[in-house]
């Protein structure tokens, strides 16, 4: 049987103010930098998120400046392209025009030509009768 005495009396008391020790030096300490870490944890994940957000914002900040940026680029290249095309035609019309005044041009000096040789030739065909006559009837004729 457990007997009650001062002896336990005293573990009891030395117990209790063990605790209180313990307590003052060991568990308000360890309770007390356990709380200034959560609230540094707190604070950092808060930060994190801040800072996370601010990311987020600024990500889509310039894929929207990415975006506009691509089709200003898509517009100016389809414009380009336009006034490629519109001076391309401007010259083959140009071209063509130049063709067509040079196959004029070619055309009326061969025609000319043309009218120059058969007046030549009429000149020549006429005098071949003239001496074709004369040589068939033996005489010059007027």
């Amino acid at each position: 049987m457990v007997e009650i005495n001062l002896t336990i009396v005293i573990q009891v008391v030395q117990f209790l103010i063990l605790i209180l020790i313990l307590n003052r030096l060991l568990f308000k300490p360890i309770s007390q930098v356990t709380a200034e870490r959560q609230e540094k944890i707190a604070a950092w994940e808060d930060k994190t998120r801040t800072l996370q957000e601010s990311v987020r914002v600024k990500l889509e900040s310039y894929e929207q400046h990415l975006r506009e940026a691509r089709a200003g680029a898509q517009e100016e290249q389809e414009r380009m392209n336009k006034e490629v095309k519109q001076e391309e035609e401007e010259r083959l019309r140009a071209l063509s025009e130049e063709t067509a005044q040079m196959a004029a041009s070619k055309k009326q000096t061969l025609q000319e030509e043309i009218e120059r040789l058969r007046s030549e030739l009429r000149q020549e065909a006429s005098e071949m009768s003239r001496i074709l006559v004369e040589k068939v009837l033996g005489r010059k004729v007027a």
